[in-house]
């Protein structure tokens, strides 16, 4: 799947992308955060700050607001409103993630966070739903999807009778993802199982040995050695 590295990605290393995905998510609640309280501050409505701040980041099911902001089939996943809804968020992230990162998939993550989101981003602007979509859901979905596939029998906290088995684990978050479905539009749901079916198909590629983020490897390498100080 990728070289094996004995080294494990570290806290603030540049091999870490569950790290480099938490702090983007985190780094853009923060910013819209910050802008929000700059808008109350300054006695602007609240009804300006999401015209202007808080929309155009998200993805509407509306072909003629796609053509004006077709960069929001980027930045809908990576965007939150709210608090509780990003810790979820990013608890399993991080949960999943850490697992495709003990197996050596660590290069992936962003492959699969960035697929998932695109793709289930194209198929909701041709629902046409009433609602916007926004939040890591679904390519937290897909990254938690690729991890169950890649290694369903990997151990979490073996020092408890052996350790839970990652589809455990999986089969309790769907669970729970599920439940919180019941409210929602069906749209998102099926979007959500789209996203969810892009991780699988990913890891299924990626085993029989077709890299779909190999580009995005390359680019990385390109721009890092392009921008690495010449001795």
């Amino acid at each position: 799947m990728q070289e094996i590295n004995t080294e494990k990605p570290i806290i603030g290393a540049d091999n870490n992308s569950l790290m480099a995905l938490l702090s983007i998510n985190l780094v853009v609640y923060a910013l819209i955060g910050f802008l929000k309280v700059v808008y109350y501050l300054s006695s602007y409505p609240l009804e300006q700050f999401y015209a202007q701040v808080l929309h155009p980041a998200l993805l509407f099911a509306n072909l003629q607001i796609l053509i004006h902001q077709p960069w929001s089939l980027l930045t809908y996943n990576w965007t939150h409103n709210g608090f509780w809804i990003l810790l979820n968020n990013m608890l399993w992230l991080t949960a999943f993630g850490w697992v495709l990162q003990r197996s050596n998939a660590n290069k992936h993550l962003f492959p699969i966070y960035f697929y998932s989101g695109l793709i289930a981003g194209i198929v909701f602007c041709l629902l046409g739903a009433t609602v916007p979509l926004m939040g890591a859901g679904i390519s937290v979905m897909a990254i938690a999807v690729a991890a169950v596939v890649l290694q369903p029998q990997f151990r979490l906290l073996e020092n408890l009778g052996g350790g839970i088995p990652l589809w455990v684990l999986g089969l309790v978050y769907f669970i729970i993802q599920g439940f919180a479905f019941l409210p929602m539009a069906w749209p998102i749901i099926v979007v959500s199982i789209i996203g969810a079916s892009t991780g699988a198909f990913y890891i299924l590629l990626l085993k029989k040995g077709v890299d779909l983020g190999k580009w995005m490897h390359q680019l990385l390498h390109l721009l890092n050695s392009s921008l690495a100080p010449k001795k």
